[in-house]
């Protein structure tokens, strides 16, 4: 079964112009890695920094290979300076 990961991110406000040039790198990046069946980037409607990411992969492996990629840790190391708080991160493995 495939894994999900969901990710709350709230950025900092002088820095959302930023913080999504960065996400849709990243976003545009994973959708061609292999395993990659979804990578959805929403925004609050009423807390415009605020964001929440679902992301499907095809399995554990496919993931970790996400989670090593150059593009991936890039955001990672980045993201703290535009964050206003860590992001919440879950991750989910489909039952049915």
């Amino acid at each position: 079964m495939s894994v999900k990961l969901i990710a709350m991110m709230h950025c900092n406000m002088d820095a959302e112009e930023t913080f999504e040039q960065e996400l849709k790198k990243l976003v545009d990046t994973s959708l061609q890695e292999d395993g990659c069946l979804k990578y959805e980037v929403y925004q609050y409607n009423n807390e415009r920094c605020r964001y929440l990411i679902i992301e499907e992969w095809r399995d554990e492996d496919s993931l970790s290979r996400h989670q090593e990629a150059v593009p991936y840790k890039h955001f990672v190391r980045i993201s703290p300076v535009l964050l206003a708080r860590p992001a919440k991160i879950k991750t989910l493995e489909r039952l049915v």
